[in-house]
C-alpha cells in the first residue's frame, strides 16, 4: 500500500515538471476525468505544449517470450560489479553519477516500469568509474527508441554503446567527452530503420586513435521494426573474444574484436545527429548490470551442492520470468537432465525493497514459477524439484547499493 502512495505522490509531482515524460502523459490523458480536466486548464500555456508533447507513442508493452529466445545463449555473470536504473534520479534531469557533452534527461515511460536516461542527438553519455573488469564479463540493458516524425525523410540516426579503457577520476571523463577520443574503445552500433531490416555496426579503435577492427555491417533479419518497443541488448567478453546478442538473437560472435590485455572501466552511449528534431528521435535505456566470471553451473550443483544465479529475471513485483533468462534456464536444465538422480530445491530472494511479508510470498512464487518453466519449457521431471522462498531474510549484499540490491535478487537451487 506505501508502495501504491508512493507511485501516486511520484505522478503527480512528474506532472508539474517540464521534463515530465511525453509517453507516461499519453496513457494519464486516456484518464479523461473531470479532475484532470480541471488540472490542465489550469496549467494554461503548458496545456499547449502538453498537447504536442502527447503525441509521442507509448513504448510496446508486448515482452518476447521463451520461443523467441530459443536459442538464446547468454549466461551472465556471476558477480555484479555495476547496476543502474536511474531510480534515484529526479525526473527531467540529467542522472547525477553519468557525464555528458549534450543534453539528457531522466524520463519515465508509459507501458515500461522504472525510470529511463532519455539520451538526446549528437550527445556522449558516460557512466561513473566501474572497478577494472577482468578478462570475463558480461553486459546488459534495455533500450526503447521513439521516432514521432510525421514520415521519414532521412535516415534514423545511429545509437551506439561502448566498451572504454579510461583513466580513473571524473575531470578524465570531462576531458574525454570533450576532446578526440585516445583512448580504446569496442563501439557497437545500430543503424535502425522504420520498415526494412535495421543494421549493425561493430569498431574496435586503440589508444592511437588507429581502428583495429572494423566488421561488415551486419542486417538483422526478423527484426523489422524496433521502434517504440523493448529492445534486451547482452555482450558477452572473454579476453580477445565478443559476442552481441539483441533481444535473443546472437548477432556477432568474433574470437579477435578486442585488443589483447585490454582492460575496461567505463560504459559509454553516444547518439549521432540527423535533421530531425530533438523531440521527433527518442532514445531510452535503463536496467544497465555489468557483471564478471562465468559461473562453472554443473560443478557448483553437482560438487559443491549449490548454485546461485541472479540471470533469473521477473518482471517487476510479479512472479513471470522474462524472456533474456532462458540461456540460464537451459544451461540448468542441462546439468540436471546430464544428473538424472540429482533433486534439487529451488529457493527465491529478493531484495529489501517493499513489505517484509510480500517480499516473502513474491519469492516463494517466483520459485514455483522456476519450478514450472523447468517442468514445462525444458522437460524436467517436477517430482525432482522442491521449491520455498526466503523474502529478503538472507541477504548476501547490501541493500543499500544498486548492484547489492541485484545480487540480493536470486534464485538458488540446493542439492538434495
Amino acid at each position: 500500500m506505501e508502495k501504491l502512495k508512493q507511485k501516486a505522490k511520484e505522478r503527480v509531482e512528474q506532472k508539474t515538471d517540464e521534463g515530465m515524460d511525453k509517453a507516461l502523459d499519453h496513457a494519464e490523458n486516456k484518464i479523461g476525468d473531470a479532475a484532470k480536466k480541471k488540472e490542465e486548464e489550469k496549467k494554461g500555456g503548458k496545456k499547449q505544449k502538453q498537447e504536442k508533447e502527447d503525441k509521442q507513442p507509448q513504448a510496446g508493452t508486448e515482452t518476447a517470450n521463451f520461443k523467441s529466445y530459443s536459442h538464446y545463449d547468454f549466461i551472465p555473470g556471476e558477480e555484479i560489479v555495476y547496476a543502474e536504473d536511474f531510480s534515484q534520479d529526479v525526473v527531467g534531469e540529467l542522472p547525477l553519477k553519468w557525464g555528458s557533452n549534450n543534453r539528457g534527461e531522466t524520463q519515465t515511460i508509459g507501458g515500461q516500469p522504472g525510470k529511463w536516461m532519455r539520451a538526446y542527438q549528437a550527445g556522449r553519455f558516460v557512466s561513473p568509474y566501474i572497478k577494472k573488469l577482468p578478462e570475463n564479463f558480461t553486459a546488459e540493458f534495455d533500450l526503447v527508441m521513439n521516432f514521432t516524425a510525421p514520415e521519414k525523410s532521412w535516415l534514423f540516426p545511429e545509437f551506439s554503446w561502448k566498451l572504454v579503457n579510461m583513466p580513473a577520476g571524473d575531470e578524465k571523463a570531462r576531458k574525454y567527452l570533450t576532446e578526440s577520443n585516445g583512448l580504446t574503445t569496442v563501439k557497437m552500433s545500430i543503424a535502425p530503420e522504420e520498415e526494412g531490416p535495421s543494421t549493425i555496426y561493430l569498431r574496435t579503435a586503440q589508444s592511437d586513435d588507429k581502428e583495429y577492427f572494423i566488421n561488415t555491417p551486419k542486417e538483422i533479419k526478423g527484426f523489422k521494426n524496433y521502434f517504440g518497443k523493448l529492445v534486451h541488448v547482452a555482450v558477452w567478453v572473454q579476453k580477445e573474444r565478443l559476442r552481441l546478442w539483441i533481444n535473443g538473437e546472437k548477432i556477432y560472435d568474433i574470437p579477435q574484436a578486442i585488443p589483447a590485455k585490454t582492460s575496461f572501466n567505463r560504459f559509454e552511449l553516444e547518439t549521432a545527429s540527423s535533421n530531425y528534431e530533438d523531440e521527433q528521435v527518442g532514445y531510452f535505456v535503463s536496467n544497465i548490470k555489468f557483471a564478471q566470471g562465468a559461473p562453472d553451473m554443473r560443478s557448483k550443483l553437482i560438487t559443491e551442492g549449490k548454485l546461485v544465479t541472479t540471470g533469473i529475471l521477473f518482471d517487476v513485483n510479479s512472479d513471470k520470468i522474462k524472456a533474456e533468462s532462458f540461456g540460464v534456464l537451459q544451461e540448468i536444465a542441462k546439468v540436471l537432465k546430464e544428473n538424472a538422480t540429482v533433486n534439487v530445491k529451488i529457493v527465491g530472494h529478493t531484495d529489501s525493497d517493499g513489505e517484509d511479508n510480500r517480499n516473502m510470498e513474491l519469492s516463494k512464487r517466483r520459485a514455483a514459477a522456476v519450478k514450472q518453466a523447468l517442468t514445462t519449457q525444458f522437460g524436467i521431471e517436477a517430482t525432482r524439484m522442491e521449491t520455498d522462498g526466503k523474502g529478503e531474510t538472507q541477504a548476501v549484499a547490501d541493500n543499500n547499493t544498486k548492484e547489492g540490491k541485484a545480487q540480493n535478487r536470486r534464485v538458488e537451487f540446493i542439492k538434495l
